[in-house]
């Protein structure tokens, strides 16, 4: 061959392109190998004849291997704001593995296939990240395919939150900028609690209220009337039955009538929509489970219930029975198949003593004939907590209030609603940060096989947790297995790659389960040791000392930029990461001033 070898490839390619090589059947394409054969102008171009199997075996060879795989240029061709430099991978890597987009602090993991081998989408990516969209690009190989062929393949890899763009022929080009910022919304890539109990404590007029409102009006699915309860508490609330309900006997011929409430029934209703969308109810032991797909897990929507002024009265008496329950959720996880169990809230013996249980299902919404094994189910096992429950109970520490128990802080995520979620004056019109969307969590016991690489087996958390435990050992504070148990399940929840995003979790793990048992006086909060007598040296500030080393990465304030960590319930608002400085240091820093200043101290604002 005489001629130019590129010019060669790239008149073939085009002649291939104008017939629709890659569509033809084989008899059609042993009559388009004749047809280049005799081409006069690839004659000219290669200066001879070509053989039909060079034709064939060399050049049509690479074309087709340029259609089945992808190239940088063809996700350039998506993402009209990339460059070369930000798609991370060899040709390899882009062909048959795994390769990166990295684009304003975000890290997306990518893979490619033929889209009639688009099932090996699922084995390159393994475990499901849930903190990072990921992309696929399959490629049609030239051919274009019908709109419902295109629609049903991204449905399906789309619903395990995998991003899914058509290349050879292209979709139309979009926005990565859009895509990021909008992605945990649309495809349902919000965080997942490690509890859904959580308290928001702050002084008055921060937002509180309207955070957990917000949390439901950010997602599209949901709304307001359906997936938002707002109780208020009362003062004078003292057993459970003042928000779940109680049997009256006040009726005619002293029939038993459950009287309902706004809670209870709200409880209901995240039931049905449990059930709404498939997924199996039946009994388990003592109590009933819930079976399902995780793809069909992925249609249940939250339902936040709103405790405004959840400490007008105290929590450890009318929100005694949730406590307890709350403690016995199981998740239990075979692949892609789940099982959920509680024991029951609402009492089957309660459910029982009712002479006519069509008024109780009536007033809880179960009427609907839909319900009817589900109600059966009900009044024979009981009513448990659903999953898809999560409780935002807003606090306020003054003297009209009632403090917290270490019983309530340790079945909770509690938040300083000014430290985690500030109110920015300056940004009052134009807001540049926006909150992360929550969701229920999904796991119940921490599991090795879900931890991230980063801590593939814990020891890392348990040993941050360890030197936690030995400043706090013999005092009130110490911590147990049920607080390992949460670290870990922080850990799975937020993923972290590098060590600095795993100082976050911890940092924010020291926020929430930590720092909010920790109060006292300066003798409650002394060091035990002979050799310190001054009210300078405390728990607190061996707890700094500690933590400044086990929280190198980012243990910092706002001056210094390169110890400043990720922050993971909030992001700009342009979607991408935001940076923040070491919670637990500021606030480290605050409990312990405020305990020189006036002889006693606590996490409360």
């Amino acid at each position: 061959m005489q001629g130019n070898r590129q010019k060669i490839f790239d008149y073939v390619f085009l002649k291939a392109d104008e017939v629709g090589y890659m569509a033809l059947d084989s008899s059609l394409s042993s009559k388009f190998q004749d047809a280049l054969q005799e081409d006069k102008n690839l004659i000219e171009l290669a200066g001879e004849k070509l053989s039909r199997n060079y034709i064939k075996d060399t050049i049509l060879n690479n074309y087709s291997k340029k259609q089945r795989y992808i190239n940088k240029e063809d996700v350039l061709n998506i993402f009209h704001e990339l460059d070369e430099s930000n798609i991370i991978g060899s040709k390899k890597d882009l062909e048959n593995g795994l390769f990166e987009i990295n684009y304003q602090d975000n890290k997306i993991i990518c893979t490619s296939s033929s889209f009639s081998e688009w099932q090996t989408v699922f084995k390159r990516f393994g475990k499901k990240d849930k903190r990072n969209p990921r992309f696929a690009f399959l490629t049609c190989g030239g051919v274009k395919k019908s709109f419902d062929e295109i629609k049903d393949t991204k449905n399906i890899i789309e619903s395990y939150g995998i991003n899914t763009f058509i290349v050879k022929p292209n979709e139309e080009p979009l926005s990565i900028q859009k895509y990021i910022s909008t992605s945990n919304e649309r495809l349902g890539l919000s965080i997942e609690l490690s509890k859904p109990f959580l308290l928001l404590a702050g002084i008055s007029g921060t937002g509180k209220t309207r955070f957990v409102r917000k949390q439901v009006e950010n997602n599209k699915d949901s709304n307001i009337s359906e997936n938002y309860c707002l109780t208020s508490v009362r003062p004078d609330w003292h057993e459970p039955s003042d928000i779940l309900g109680y049997i009256s006997r006040l009726g005619r011929d002293d029939n038993a009538e459950y009287i309902t409430t706004d809670v209870l029934e709200f409880i209901a209703k995240a039931w049905c929509a449990i059930i709404d969308a498939g997924l199996k109810l039946e009994p388990k032991g003592n109590g009933l489970a819930i079976k399902g797909d995780k793809s069909e897990l992925e249609q249940v929507l939250p339902y936040w219930l709103c405790l405004d002024e959840m400490n007008l009265a105290p929590v450890e008496q009318y929100f005694a029975d949730y406590l307890s329950i709350l403690e016995t959720r199981e998740w239990q996880w075979d692949d892609e198949q789940f099982t959920y169990c509680c024991d029951s809230l609402l009492k089957s013996a309660t459910i029982k003593q009712l002479k006519d249980k069509s008024k109780l299902r009536n007033a809880l919404d179960f009427a609907d004939e839909r319900y009817d094994d589900a109600w059966d189910l009900f009044c024979e096992y009981g009513l448990g907590l659903p999953f898809n429950l999560i409780v935002a109970g807003t606090v306020n520490m003054d003297e009209t209030t009632h403090g917290f128990s270490r019983k309530v802080i340790d079945r909770a995520l509690s938040f300083d609603f000014g430290d985690f979620f500030p109110n920015e004056f300056d940004h009052f019109f134009e807001p540049t940060v926006t909150h992360n969307t929550l969701s229920y969590p999904i796991y119940s016991q921490a599991s090795i096989d879900k931890l991230p690489p980063i801590d593939n087996d814990g020891n890392k958390s348990i040993n941050f947790l360890k030197s936690i435990n030995e400043v706090l050992d013999d005092t009130p504070f110490q911590l147990a297995f049920r607080a390992l148990n949460e670290l870990l399940l922080a850990v799975i929840s937020a993923y972290p790659e590098d060590d600095k995003q795993l100082q976050a979790v911890w940092d924010d793990f020291l926020m929430c389960k930590v720092l909010p048992r920790i109060e006292g006086d300066h003798d409650k909060l002394a060091i035990i040791d002979d050799s310190v007598n001054s009210h300078e040296e405390s728990l607190l500030t061996e707890l700094t000392a500690i933590l400044k080393q086990e929280l190198v990465d980012i243990w910092s304030m706002e001056d210094d930029q390169d110890k400043l960590r990720p922050d993971l319930y909030r992001k700009n608002i342009d979607g991408s990461v935001l940076y923040i400085a070491c919670r637990s240091k500021a606030k480290l820093t605050w409990m312990q001033q405020r305990l020189e200043r006036s002889g006693f101290t606590s996490f409360w604002p």
